[in-house]
C-alpha cells in the first residue's frame, strides 16, 4: 500500500507548488459566537449561529466553491463574496471593511447582523450598526419563533417559496429592493433584500430559512457575482468538488466520501485527466484531478 501510496504521489507531484484560493468567504467569529450565545434574547435556548454558519457554507461548497471561513479581525482583499451570517457584534473595525469591500464591487450578505459593538454594547442610533446605508435598510424588530413553529418566504417573482425558522426579523427598506416576502402571520417588510451601493450588492437575508433556499439563491447571486464555478453541471450528493492553483492551471478534485460508487461523470471542457479514471460512474472512495 506504501509503494501504491507513493506512485500515487508521483503522479500529482506538480500539485506540491499548487495554493488553494477563494473567491468566497464566510465569517466565523469566535468572540460573536460567544456573544450571541450569552445574549438574553432573541431567543432564551438555542440559538443556532454555528448551525447558520453552516447553512451557507454548505451552499456554496456544493457549488464546488472553495471557501475561507475568516473571523473579523481578517482583511476581505480578494474575496468577491462575503458572507456575515448572524454577525450580532461588530468588533475591529469590521463595518469599514465591509463599506470599501462593496463600494469597491464586492458582494456582501449579512443576516442579523450589527447589534453590538466589541464591548456587547447597543449600537445607538439603528441597526446593522455603520452599515444601514451600505445595506439600504433599517431592522426594526426580530420574532423569535419557538421550536416546531415556522413561516414561509416568498419570492417577489415568480412562484418559488421557503420555509423558515427560529427567527423573522423586520426592517424598514430605505433603498433596497426586495427579493423575498413573508407568507404567513403578522409580518410586514421582506425576509431578503437587495442594495446596489458603490460598485458592488449587499444583500439582507432576514429570515433563516431552509438549506434549499441558500443552495437555490446563492446559486443564482454567485453568477451574478462573476465567481466562476470548476463545474457547471450538478454534483451527486456525496461528491465534494474543490480547486488548486498553480502559476499555470488550475487542479480540480473530484472525491467521493460516498460508500458506494456513484453515478457521475465530470465534463472535462479540455481539461486533462492528471489522476484517476472518468468512466460515467466514480468508485467508492475515490479521486478523480483535472487540470486545466
Amino acid at each position: 500500500e506504501c509503494k501504491e501510496v507513493g506512485a500515487d504521489l508521483e503522479q500529482i507531484d506538480e500539485l506540491k507548488h499548487a495554493n488553494v484560493k477563494a473567491d468566497v468567504a464566510v465569517i466565523y467569529d469566535w468572540e460573536n459566537r460567544w456573544a450571541v450565545e450569552e445574549a438574553q434574547g432573541p431567543r432564551n435556548k438555542g440559538m443556532f449561529y454555528k448551525e447558520t454558519v453552516e447553512k451557507h457554507y454548505y451552499a456554496f461548497r456544493e457549488l464546488g466553491l472553495n471557501v475561507d471561513l475568516p473571523d473579523m479581525t481578517q482583511d476581505l482583499d480578494g474575496y468577491k463574496i462575503v458572507v456575515a451570517p448572524m454577525l450580532y457584534m461588530f468588533r475591529a473595525g469590521f463595518e469599514e471593511k465591509v463599506r470599501k469591500f462593496v463600494e469597491n464591487g464586492g458582494t456582501f450578505i449579512t443576516y442579523w447582523s450589527g447589534v453590538v459593538d466589541e464591548n456587547d454594547l447597543c449600537v445607538l442610533g439603528g441597526t446593522p450598526g455603520g452599515l444601514m446605508d451600505v445595506m439600504g435598510l433599517r431592522s426594526t424588530e426580530i420574532d423569535a419563533l419557538y421550536d416546531g413553529e415556522t413561516n414561509v418566504v416568498k419570492a417577489v417573482v415568480g412562484d418559488v417559496s421557503y420555509q423558515c425558522e427560529r427567527f423573522c426579523q423586520l426592517i424598514d427598506v430605505k433603498t433596497a429592493e426586495p427579493l423575498f416576502v413573508y407568507g404567513e402571520d403578522f409580518y410586514a417588510g421582506t425576509p431578503m433584500t437587495v442594495n446596489e451601493f458603490g460598485k458592488g450588492k449587499a444583500y439582507y437575508i432576514c429570515a433563516d430559512a431552509e438549506q434549499k433556499f441558500f443552495d437555490n439563491v446563492y446559486e443564482e447571486i454567485v453568477t451574478k457575482a462573476g465567481v466562476e464555478r470548476p463545474l457547471k453541471q450538478p454534483v451527486p450528493e456525496g461528491i465534494e468538488v474543490c480547486t488548486r492553483q498553480s502559476k499555470d492551471a488550475e487542479y480540480v478534485f473530484i472525491q467521493n466520501f460516498n460508500k458506494v460508487s456513484t453515478a457521475f461523470k465530470p465534463e472535462l471542457d479540455g481539461a486533462e485527466v492528471l489522476f484517476g479514471e472518468v468512466t460515467g460512474e466514480m468508485k467508492p472512495f475515490s479521486t478523480i484531478i483535472l487540470k486545466r
